[in-house]
């Protein structure tokens, strides 16, 4: 899949371009079936909600499933990342964001960049986020806020919103409680001078977001699951400088070498039971 100048020009201005239709059902079916067992492995990779018991976030999926790991070498992603960011890139992060039915928590006003910035050593936000939709996501489900055009404005500097202590250093990224959430009263003022928008869409859209552009999501109230695959691309050069205390490896890599893309239909049935085929 390949950007028009159009939409290259849409997500310069916004920042960010939703595409629906990218994956069919059968491909979003394929990828839907390693969840469970993702679900069920009880290790670090995996994040929970405040009950405990909800999956909140699942990281680095890309390293341990093959149907992943495809994805994440996708041409209908990577290929217009390549195109976004100007250069070959790599997987800096890949999480599967499950906001489950009646428990999915909110995520709190936030950029990215800020997190890859102070904690992981990204020099330039030369970074942008694919998501695809592996539910439909609709205005009940807790969809992403978006205040448009924030990209622009560059680093919003917060402080560390979560005491020394309070958790995991790298789970506090990851929380509800929101390291580097943006005030309320900074984000009133940014939703009055930029507005506010949700994209939405069908299990197969795919929204690639930059990684400064303000965001958000409420909690999921609805009896309709919201879970979306994201992979974040970083150019090749961007590659992290060295941190005192790095980031776990399956949430942060640390390894720049550009990524070699599968065929168009790995995620096909017909491609289930073949290993990772470069084009």
């Amino acid at each position: 899949m390949r950007l028009t100048d159009a939409d290259c020009k849409a997500y310069e201005e916004r920042g960010y371009l939703l595409i629906p239709g990218a994956f069919s059902s059968a491909e979003i079916e394929a990828m839907k079936r390693e969840l469970p067992a993702l679900l069920a492995d009880d290790s670090p990779r995996r994040v929970l909600e405040k009950d405990q018991q909800t999956v909140r976030a699942l990281h680095g999926c890309h390293e341990i499933n093959e149907v992943f790991g495809r994805l994440a070498r996708h041409p209908r992603v990577a290929g217009p990342a390549q195109q976004i960011l100007g250069s070959e890139v790599y997987v800096h992060q890949f999480k599967i964001n499950i906001k489950a039915a009646f428990a999915g928590d909110v995520w709190k006003w936030h950029q990215d960049f800020i997190f890859w910035l102070k904690q992981d050593g990204m020099r330039e936000p030369r970074a942008v986020n694919a998501f695809v939709f592996l539910d439909d996501v609709t205005e009940f489900n807790g969809p992403l806020f978006i205040v448009p055009g924030t990209h622009r404005l560059g680093v919003i500097d917060v402080p560390d919103g979560n005491p020394p202590g309070a958790q995991d250093a790298w789970r506090a990224s990851f929380a509800a409680d929101l390291k580097y959430s943006i005030a309320k009263d900074a984000l009133a003022d940014l939703v009055n001078r930029h507005g506010l928008v949700s994209p939405k869409g069908p299990a197969g859209t795919v929204m690639f977001t930059h990684c400064n552009v303000v965001h958000g999501s409420p909690p999921n109230m609805s009896p309709f699951d919201r879970t979306l695959a994201i992979v974040t691309y970083n150019s090749v050069e961007n590659a992290l400088l060295p941190v005192a205390d790095p980031r776990p490896e399956f949430l942060v890599c640390r390894d720049a070498t550009p990524l070699t893309l599968v065929a168009d239909d790995a995620l096909q049935d017909s491609a289930a039971g073949r290993s990772l085929q470069a084009v």
